[in-house]
């Protein structure tokens, strides 16, 4: 099975010029921890709680003005639409990560993965319980 049959589509993503606040806020009212960071349809970046909390609020940064391109991680471990299930599960597990960024060969968010959609299988339609994640209008 391949992770395109599995992933969740439309990833929310924030703007590297998006404040700390905004980036908390954003995550508190969609329940995640970690936000895909996109500039010009491409990820740039991974800006979860912790980067805001120890990279962000600890240094005395003032979370109302400083944007999250000032905490967030360059390196984003992702994977691609056509890779195996199973493999990327692996690779989860070597990272010690719960969730993949799923982009294309332009490095532009397709959806993400983790361990629900690994082990739910080929998605059909979303469970009415499920929340539906949206891209925000710029």
């Amino acid at each position: 099975m391949k992770i395109h049959e599995v992933m969740t589509p439309d990833a929310i993503s924030a703007h590297p010029e998006m404040t700390l606040m905004a980036a908390a806020e954003m995550m508190r009212l969609l329940n995640v921890d970690t936000l895909p960071v996109v500039e010009e349809e491409r990820v740039v970046g991974l800006v979860t709680e912790r980067d805001i909390v120890v990279r962000g609020l600890a240094l005395g940064f003032d979370p109302r003005a400083t944007p999250i391109v000032r905490v967030m991680a360059r390196h984003v471990p992702g994977c691609e639409p056509q890779e195996d299930v199973q493999e990327v599960a692996e690779r989860m597990r070597q990272l010690r990560v719960r969730r993949l960024f799923v982009l294309d060969e332009q490095e532009r968010l397709l959806g993400s993965v983790g361990p629900g959609e690994l082990q739910r299988g080929p998605r059909t339609a979303p469970p009415e319980d499920e929340e539906i994640f949206v891209r925000p209008h710029p």
